[in-house]
């Protein structure tokens, strides 16, 4: 025989199968996410796997497009697999929604798919949850945000849930003052990553910082809560916009206080995102012991625009269900299980066998026939490999007794189909 053999059968690196008791974890978290976003007046959209690249490049910054698994059209346009849902969502709000009424609430949970050269931080094919609120750019619509952010968190079981919240303008304006090259903002920002306030202190003596922006960049470095930027201000014309993103953070907090979630928010001053269409707030999720975040977002002012003519502010996070899974895991939370009850009909009368199993479903109850014809012991023990509550033996007719054999307490009786039915809840329709 021709073809390809293979001595080994995987994936590639950084994807991976899921099997049935994983699925379970998913349907769970994934169905908690899709109650709360219901709740909270969001509505599903989904997008293709598949989009073209310029699409999917638009205003996301180099590393995400580096990040984008590429290939050629018939037609040799570049296609891309969707490496986050943003983009996509305002493709589709541009080119499908233009006359929605504004705020438009939408939430999505698809899988993306991203090149990583390291697997333990990210694999290439995960599944993502998240919101966009569009149309508003109040802290309102902010706080809103992320108030449905902890509250997800908490409906899938989490707790001790942590906000690190940052700014992306405000950063940037205060780096654009202080008149550094690329290379000195990288500095900058990986002394402030690394919360080193010596090395913070040298660099801006170096630079020749001005003394009041020396001022503010430790004061902000120092900040560990929304509500300690309200002493910081800086005088002069250079800092209006500065000035401005502190009071929005202000703002922020007394909408965080109304929704009583102050005390998961912190403040941090370094935290910026990699993809580059962030204009105000910006944030990571996270839970104790896990060591990576759970998931993040923030607010995109300027990028909706740059898919067509709509000029609409938005704001929104994004979920990793796996890392949601994981965190669950961490902190011992026991998923529940809604497993139905389970049946397996053995008989030689197949009509009687098809008849029973059909009205077991329509009771609600999960229901199969043993197809290979096994005898007792042998359709017992596939039983209690499957995890079935009940084997049901059918001799002749349903009208008659039969035998159940109740998997769990390891007994065997004889009763009709119909006291059964009713024993295990369900009703002969």
């Amino acid at each position: 025989m021709g073809g390809i053999k293979f001595t080994r059968l995987h994936t590639p690196k950084g994807t991976r199968d899921i099997l049935p008791s994983e699925i379970k974890e998913y349907q769970y978290v994934e169905d908690q996410l899709k109650e709360i976003f219901n709740l909270w007046d969001y509505n599903e959209v989904r997008s293709p796997t598949i989009e073209f690249v310029e699409t999917l490049s638009t205003g996301v910054g180099s590393e995400l497009i580096e990040a984008m698994f590429k290939f050629q059209d018939f037609d040799g346009k570049l296609l891309a697999l969707r490496p986050e849902m943003t983009a996509p969502v305002a493709r589709i709000v541009t080119t499908r929604m233009q006359s929605a009424p504004e705020p438009i609430r939408l939430f999505y949970i698809n899988n993306v798919f991203r090149y990583s050269q390291s697997y333990l931080k990210r694999e290439r094919e995960f599944c993502q949850a998240g919101v966009e609120l569009i149309g508003c750019n109040t802290p309102k619509a902010d706080a809103e945000i992320l108030s449905l952010l902890i509250s997800s968190l908490k409906k899938v079981g989490l707790t001790e849930i942590r906000i690190d919240l940052g700014h992306a303008s405000l950063l940037k304006n205060l780096i654009t003052v202080a008149e550094l090259n690329n290379q000195q903002k990288n500095s900058l920002r990986t002394i402030l990553g690394s919360r080193d306030f010596v090395g913070l202190k040298k660099f801006m003596e170096k630079n020749n910082f001005p003394s009041n922006l020396k001022d503010v960049f430790l004061e902000l470095s120092e900040c560990r809560k929304l509500n300690e930027v309200s002493s910081i201000s800086l005088n002069g014309s250079n800092y209006e916009k500065a000035n401005k993103q502190l009071r929005n953070l202000i703002d922020l907090q007394k909408m965080l206080i109304e929704y009583k979630i102050e005390d998961n928010v912190f403040f941090d001053f370094s935290l910026t995102k990699k993809i580059d269409y962030y204009t105000g707030m910006v944030f990571e999720a996270s839970v104790p012991n896990l060591g990576l975040p759970i998931g993040s977002g923030g607010r995109y002012d300027n990028f909706i625009e740059k898919f067509g003519n709509l000029q609409l502010s938005a704001t929104g996070f994004a979920l990793e269900i796996g890392k949601l899974i994981q965190a669950l895991e961490v902190q011992g939370f026991n998923f529940p299980d809604k497993t139905k009850t389970k049946v397996i009909v053995s008989s030689n009368f197949i009509g009687e066998a098809i008849e029973a199993v059909q009205t077991l479903r329509d009771s609600g109850i999960v229901a199969s026939i043993d197809i290979k014809d096994r005898n007792f012991e042998k359709t017992v023990e596939f039983g209690k490999l499957s995890e079935i509550d009940y084997v049901l033996f059918i001799n002749s007719s349903l009208k008659n007794r039969l035998t159940v054999y109740n998997i769990k307490s390891d007994s065997k009786t004889q009763i009709t189909f119909q006291t059964f039915l009713k024993n295990i809840g369900g009703q002969i329709t």
